[in-house]
């Protein structure tokens, strides 16, 4: 939800939520030295090797790139191949655990929220999978009129999913082009944030130190009453401190690689302003529209923000906070913490990073208004329902299995009227893979501005309506749709869906 809270009166919905974000920020306690400066990733193009690895001294799966474990952030232009091979040098028994056992330690990759193929050697989360001492070579091509801005890869191996996210096994995606929409980023710096999670272990003597640290309060704020078992890192790092000059303008591009908490950020002194929202310009189906101006954004797990942020005022001591999220009778802890201390500091001009300049003009897709009404108008062409209980979690009563057939099968060229419902008692964040949808209305009601997502959230015991974009002819062949907390995907909160 990206509300304006200075006036109550004038909120401005626009981006989905359907739960109570409560205006309480971490208890601040005594101010906190600001820790190290935050971390830059290691960016790469086309044509490299990824390794799945274990790491010797915790047994957890990793990410390895030219030789350490920082996942690289992948940039590539419209137009252009991601050429990578990725090989699995994990161990062939883990010590974790994984959904069915011990994990396999199978692996592949996903690329969240790109408009590519779902068949091999690209977005295939289905038949690609390497079991260790295995490799993938992946070739995706990227479209001429893919949407530039922030998307992700994770692996996505069914019933270990979660257990990888949840180990770091994630990484920042970039499609070049965005100062085509929004010409004022070229000259800004810019700020790559992947937020992970960092496990508290129950028997950990350090947990409450750890929680303490990232100022979660002692009194829970929703109905949840469990120990927070997780805070929030922000590129592998617990609360560093962002340098940015008072007045200064960075450009943010921000992710939410976490496998199932939710993010509601805010900087407590500034706005955010709004550029795009997973990796999908404002202005791509709104020529009008380049910029929204804000409080705070609500990020679901593999929900992403691209913002302009201004540095405070000199003396001011502000930092960027995820504010408590209620997910329902049946979720966990969600609570508010202190994401990173954001410092005063002036910086020289070779740390500025402009934005690589793309020569072609921009490219828009306007969706008429007729065309939202006519979907609008229309019974669901298709409505998914989630449900669960204490065997599993299902979509229209199923379980997810690898030898399903699609539940639902789609012709390209068209829009469709899809309804998600949720029968539960927690939040479930919707996402389906290759394709954006308009997210128009919630519990029957209609958003007053509507937003285009790849990930979204699902009210407790309500509904969302979206406007499907299965237009692109490029996208042919068997997809998924599942819930992006990933323990439930892994659990059979997923299902196949046929472009033809």
């Amino acid at each position: 939800m990206l509300m304006n809270l200075t006036n109550p009166a004038m909120t401005t919905i626009l981006v989905l939520c359907s739960i109570c974000a409560y205006a309480q920020t971490p208890n601040p306690g005594t101010e906190v030295i600001p820790g190290i400066l935050l971390p830059d990733q290691p960016e790469v193009r086309s044509g490299f090797v990824l390794l799945a690895v274990t790491n010797p001294q915790t047994d957890k799966s990793a990410f390895s790139f030219a030789g350490q474990e920082i996942p690289p952030v992948i940039r590539a232009s419209p137009g252009q191949d991601i050429r990578l091979t990725y090989r699995n040098e994990m161990s062939a028994q883990s010590r974790e655990l994984c959904v069915y056992g011990p994990c396999m330690n199978m692996t592949n990759l996903h690329f969240h929220g790109l408009h590519v193929s779902p068949n091999a050697p690209q977005d295939d989360v289905l038949t690609m999978m390497a079991m260790p001492g295995e490799s993938l070579h992946y070739i995706v091509n990227i479209p001429l009129d893919q949407p530039p801005g922030l998307y992700w890869y994770h692996t996505h191996p069914h019933g270990e999913s979660y257990q990888q996210d949840l180990d770091g096994m994630s990484g920042a995606i970039v499609i070049d082009g965005m100062e085509q929409y929004v010409p004022e980023v070229r000259k800004l710096r810019e700020r790559i944030l992947i937020l992970r999670d960092k496990v508290v272990d129950k028997d950990d003597s350090t947990g409450a130190g750890l929680r303490s640290r990232v100022g979660i309060p002692e009194n829970g704020c929703s109905t949840s009453t469990a120990v927070p078992e997780r805070v929030f890192t922000v590129n592998g790092v617990l609360r560093p401190a962002i340098d940015i000059a008072p007045g200064e303008r960075q450009f943010w591009r921000i992710v939410n690689a976490s496998p199932d908490l939710y993010a509601d950020l805010k900087i407590e002194t500034e706005k955010f302003e709004i550029v795009a929202l997973d990796g999908m310009p404002l202005a791509f189906h709104d020529p009008k529209r380049h910029t929204e101006s804000v409080d705070h954004v609500f990020l679901p797990p593999a929900g992403r923000v691209e913002a302009i942020v201004t540095g405070p005022k000199v003396g001011a001591h502000t930092s960027l906070r995820t504010l408590c999220v209620d997910t329902g009778p049946d979720g966990d802890p969600n609570p508010a913490m202190t994401l990173a201390d954001i410092v005063n500091l002036p910086h020289t001009d070779e740390k500025v990073v402009p934005a690589p300049r793309d020569v072609r003009a921009a490219v828009y897709k306007p969706v008429s208004p007729s065309q939202i009404a006519n979907i609008e108008s229309n019974s669901p062409d298709f409505v998914v329902t989630f449900t669960e209980d204490k065997n599993g979690f299902y979509i229209n009563g199923k379980k997810f299995g690898m030898t399903d057939p699609p539940m639902i099968t789609v012709p390209t060229g068209t829009y469709h009227h899809w309804r998600v419902v949720n029968n539960t008692n927690e939040l479930h964040p919707f996402h389906i893979h290759q394709v954006h949808f308009l997210v128009y209305a919630q519990n029957n009601a209609r958003i007053a501005h509507p937003e285009w997502l790849d990930t979204t959230n699902v009210p407790v015991k309500g509904s969302v309506d979206l406007m499907m974009d299965f237009t692109d002819p490029i996208i042919k062949g068997v997809s998924l749709f599942h819930c992006h907390l990933l323990s439930h995907e892994d659990k059979g909160m997923m299902a196949k869906i046929l472009f033809e």
